[in-house]
């Protein structure tokens, strides 16, 4: 059970212990060499094949990072059996040097001393740092000028970030908040980013999701009498804030975070394994492999667990379907400087997004057409020049066909298209694999009825 003092109704309530705490400075906060998970690159919804594996490098989103050797410890008015309640807030040491500068001058100057949670919404966030208790008048702490966003970690279960104002991404001041919830998909996206720049302890945030719980903390609408700040203040009954009379540097606990860089990945969960199946491969792999002949959608969690058991969850949904476009083939791979567009050729070799696609090449890897599409002769006479290239399987909208010239200039005779199928005079051979139908076609003129001749292939995705 809870001990506390009701903050509306004592008077000199826990007058200002912390006074020596504001000799803080900022120098006694060094950084560490202990590292927490993060999630750096959400990972994006995938479409896939029936019956084609497709695999994400998951160190591609999850990483680790560096800690200060101290943790700032909120100390509540609350005890639970004759032990302060506490919230202890690991801060990146490098990532947000602005945002950690600005929330260390907060704790150095005492201006969160008697602060309390202002704002509970329960699995989403407990929001503090706007306002503080004197006496028995509710006042907001005095806020610095506004700082620049960093936002760059995704806003996920325990981490802290610091709050803002709609419309204005470079507005934080003091207010921060702690998710409670796995807040990628809302918070990362709006108003610039929300910027993460800590996470709560392991063995503190079973103290945040407590404080964000409505059956322990009742949330009530004060913004009638207080302001609309207090539309969602939460009370321990009958009427106690949850209110900090104490912060205190400390150092950071023994066992919170590791120095091992390595992170230990698993499929948490898999909605719909009828649909696909997920696993985890050597080197980070995550390996999706959807099921043949079957369609739909499942979504997929991953988790990257650190050598002392600290955990960073992802969530995505993969769709199936039977049929493939560029759209979905571009969702499922990476392209270098994020040159996705279909006419792009970012690896800068002999072809563009399109071609790779039609092709079945690598958009992030340098191949020369030679390697798949190639002329040849037939062998009896009369000769003709033959061109050999995979045909790729279950796509739509998307055409092929093979002209011809006498001069690389002027008009190009169509000789084959798409449309004509493989059952044509000008068809070779059609070798069927898997995911490519291997078709060589000839020319319709003979070698030495003109002094030159040219065969090219056309791509076309409508």
């Amino acid at each position: 059970m809870f001990s506390s003092i009701s903050p509306f109704t004592q008077r000199q309530f826990w007058l200002l212990a912390a006074l020596a705490f504001f000799g803080m400075s900022l120098a006694s906060v060094s950084a560490g060499s202990k590292l927490l998970p993060v999630l750096n690159h959400p990972i994006t919804d995938r479409t896939g094949l029936a019956g084609f594996p497709l695999t994400v490098n998951l160190a591609s989103a999850f990483g680790m990072e560096a800690i200060d050797d101290q943790v700032v410890r909120f100390t509540s008015q609350f005890n639970s059996g004759g032990v302060p309640v506490v919230l202890d807030m690991a801060l990146f040491s490098n990532r947000t040097p602005i945002t950690r500068q600005n929330f260390l001058k907060y704790v150095s100057d005492g201006d969160y001393v008697n602060s309390f949670i202002h704002r509970s919404v329960p699995d989403f966030v407990i929001q503090g740092g706007g306002f503080l208790l004197n006496g028995n008048s509710i006042e907001s702490v005095p806020t610095d000028p506004p700082i620049v966003n960093e936002f760059g970690i995704s806003n996920t279960l325990s981490t802290i970030s610091m709050a803002k104002q709609g419309g204005d991404p470079n507005s934080a001041t003091s207010q921060w908040f702690v998710s409670l919830g796995a807040n990628t998909d809302n918070l990362d996206t709006q108003n610039g980013g929300f910027t993460v720049f800590g996470r709560m302890t392991r063995s503190t945030f079973g103290n945040a999701q407590l404080f964000g719980n409505p059956a322990v903390f009742p949330v009530y609408d004060y913004s009638a009498t207080l302001g609309g700040a207090f539309s969602q203040l939460p009370l321990y009954p009958p009427s106690s804030l949850i209110l900090f009379p104490s912060l205190a540097l400390v150092p950071l606990p023994v066992g919170e975070a590791g120095v091992s860089s390595t992170l230990i990945y698993t499929v948490l969960s898999n909605g719909n394994p009828a649909v696909a199946t997920a696993s985890i491969q050597p080197g980070g792999i995550l390996n999706l492999s959807p099921v043949a002949g079957q369609t739909g959608s499942t979504s997929v969690t991953v988790r990257a667990t650190d050598s002392v058991g600290n955990t960073v969850d992802d969530s995505f949904t993969l769709n199936v379907s039977l049929t493939d476009t560029f759209t979905a083939w571009a969702s499922r791979n990476s392209f270098p400087n994020g040159q996705s567009g279909i006419s792009q050729n970012p690896d800068a070799d002999a072809w563009n997004n399109l071609q790779e696609y039609a092709f079945l090449g690598n958009p992030g890897l340098s191949s020369s057409a030679a390697q798949t599409v190639f002329q040849g002769t037939t062998g009896t006479a009369p000769q003709y020049l033959t061109m050999t290239f995979p045909v790729r399987k279950f796509t739509q909208g998307l055409s092929y066909a093979v002209e011809a010239n006498n001069s690389l200039s002027g008009v190009w005779t169509e000789i084959w298209k798409s449309a004509d199928t493989f059952i044509h005079p000008q068809v070779v051979s059609a070798l069927e694999q898997a995911d490519r139908t291997v078709l060589t076609l000839k020319d319709t003129t003979a070698i030495g009825v003109t002094p030159k001749r040219f065969l090219r292939t056309r791509v076309v995705q409508q």
